[in-house]
């Protein structure tokens, strides 16, 4: 082959560089091809940001727990820190768009949805029309052990019996309830009446309400009877002084007349003890059982046990996530959902306990509570 001219060899070069460039261009607009195909055909999940209301130590904690749950189920979760805002500020904000996620629970948010213009009559509540039949008490099943002779004789010994379980499953049926106080009937009417913008999960076992909590003294001396509802309690009564509130004793929708009514309860006695004489009422058994708030820390430091308020005699006040729409997917909801068995009111006392009590960070605390559902 003949050698290039050497008067040729700037025109070559300079053709060389063209294609070059050229080659490099085509091959940059392929790949920006790719990337764009690929933009398309990969959605991310929308991020859902997740808030609490500022110095309520409750909220704090819910939005830990559920930011955690649908960290763990995967979805994008954004951290927004406290809002200093009521609940018509926070149900404002979650529609504009300003976060996604923030806890409420089922009796608070039915009343506000129901005093917005235009959502109608709040629904209302039975109440029984004559006092209910008190149930036998439920005795805990024992099992017998057979003590090894271990002297050589041929003796039989008798058997020691032992009680099964300190804390037994319930033997009885729960009644589906419907008498509009339950969780379950709240979130449908919460729901019926939320505008599309917003949704809620289906609200947890923990509830902000009162109750009763029976003392660890009450609960060792009945030991051989369950002692796990309001019915048991009902069916144990007359062995039972109980104490609450000269509010509570005055109630007559859900208070101390209503507890008779409801559940046909014939307690021993009974004894009025306000709020600040609890602790003292408590350690000198002045009384067995006793109404208080669910979140009251006595509950966990006197080592308490919260009955199930098996009939809802008092509105359930159950632990809720209040949700944008816009991301409130069957899937996230489901996400929510996973820890409404495990966070119970006893545990949500717990916790709140260690938060106030301890000063334990809430983040931490849920943290070390998802780690057990």
């Amino acid at each position: 082959m003949q050698p290039t001219p050497r008067h040729a060899r700037p025109f070559t070069r300079s053709v060389t560089r063209v294609l070059a460039v050229t080659t490099m261009a085509a091959l940059a607009l392929v790949a920006c091809g790719k990337s764009s195909d690929s933009a398309t055909t990969v959605a991310l999940a929308p991020r859902v940001v997740v808030t609490s209301v500022k110095g309520d130590a409750r909220s704090q904690l819910l939005a830990a727990i559920y930011a955690r749950a649908l960290d763990n189920a995967g979805f994008r979760v954004a951290r927004k820190d406290p809002v200093q805002m009521d609940r018509a500020a926070y149900y404002a904000a979650i529609q504009s768009g300003q976060f996604q996620l923030i806890p409420d629970s089922t009796a608070d948010l039915l009343h506000f949805v129901f005093s917005q213009p235009g959502a109608g009559t709040e629904p209302t509540t039975i109440v029984p029309s004559g006092p209910a039949t008190t149930q036998a008490p439920i005795t805990i099943p024992t099992t017998t052990t057979t003590v090894p002779d271990t002297s050589g004789a041929s003796t039989t010994v008798p058997a020691t019996t032992v009680p099964a379980s300190t804390t037994p499953a319930s033997t009885t049926t729960v009644a589906v309830i419907s008498n509009g106080r339950s969780a379950t009937e709240q979130v449908v009417a919460i729901k019926s009446a939320l505008p599309t913008a917003l949704t809620v999960n289906d609200g947890a076992l923990a509830e902000d309400k009162t109750i009763v909590a029976c003392s660890a003294a009450a609960v060792a001396a009945n030991s051989r009877t369950q002692l796990l509802t309001m019915t048991d309690l009902a069916s144990i009564a007359p062995r039972i002084t109980f104490g609450a509130s000269a509010a509570f004793m005055a109630d007559s929708q859900q208070g101390y007349p209503e507890l008779l009514n409801n559940y046909g309860a014939e307690f021993k006695s009974h004894v009025t003890v306000d709020d600040a004489g609890l602790a003292a009422a408590i350690d000198a058994g002045t009384a067995d059982c006793f109404a208080m708030s669910s979140l009251n820390p006595l509950i966990t430091s006197k080592k308490m046990t919260i009955l199930v308020d098996d009939k809802v005699m008092v509105k359930s006040n159950a632990m809720i996530a209040l949700v944008a729409s816009s991301v409130g997917t069957p899937d996230l909801v489901a996400a929510l959902d996973s820890v409404n068995t495990a966070l119970t009111t006893q545990r949500l006392n717990q916790m709140l306990n260690e938060i106030a009590t301890n000063g334990t960070d809430p983040t931490a605390v849920a943290d070390a509570f998802m780690a057990t559902v």
